[in-house]
């Protein structure tokens, strides 16, 4: 399947989010059919195993909160598109979670646990210290995951996201591998040997950076 998306170019990302800047009435649904629909199609194909109802929600989520605030995004650090990709990725990861915590079903690594206390940072009325602690280690694991991202193939980056998210179910973590074909058993065994990796690989970042 192509990787390629019929996103704005750069320079066109770049007009929109200026128009977006300056209040232009109808820059806001250009945006909208310029870039939602490309970010439905690229969460399709980088997640093709969530529900398409969150994969929906989640690039709705990403394009109302540039829109609220346009300001947020720097147009120096990358292109408009990645910008949208980045944070429709995590607004999906943080639907998975919601659903994942709805049913009751948690996954047994800590340091997950600690990144999904950090992402409700902001909802939480705690000390000024104690949020800024809390702001620092949730920089630091993404500091962490960021580095790792760097080292994965392309199906180590799709168990990470579903570990993230809390799944549980080894036909997930097959699909993303695309191992479906094996025996039962095998594919436990190789997403079991993926999984038990990435946690080594992200103890041994987080060692390397105390």
């Amino acid at each position: 399947m192509s990787h390629s998306y019929p996103f704005p170019s750069p320079e066109e990302g770049l007009s929109l989010h200026l128009r977006l800047c300056e209040l232009d009435p109808v820059a806001p649904a250009e945006l909208c059919r310029a870039c939602l629909d490309p970010l439905v199609r690229w969460l399709e194909t980088t997640f093709p195993w969530v529900d398409p109802h969150l994969r929906e929600t989640a690039a709705d989520e990403a394009v109302m909160a540039y829109l609220k605030a346009p300001q947020r995004y720097r147009p120096e650090k990358c292109p408009l598109p990645a910008y949208l990709q980045m944070a429709a990725r995590r607004d999906l990861l943080n639907l998975l979670k919601r659903e994942r915590r709805h049913h009751r079903h948690r996954v047994g690594w800590s340091v997950v646990e600690l990144d999904e206390e950090a992402g409700n940072i902001l909802g939480r009325e705690e000390e000024p210290s104690r949020l800024l602690e809390d702001h620092e280690e949730a920089e630091r694991w993404q500091a962490l995951l960021r580095e790792l991202r760097q080292t994965c193939s392309e199906g180590e980056q799709r168990v990470l996201d579903l570990m993230l998210a809390g799944e549980r179910s080894t036909a997930a973590y097959a699909l993303a591998l695309g191992i479906t074909g094996l025996p039962a058993a095998e594919q436990e065994r190789e997403v079991k040997r993926v999984k038990d990796r990435l946690k080594k690989r992200l103890e041994r970042e987080g060692a390397r950076h105390e």
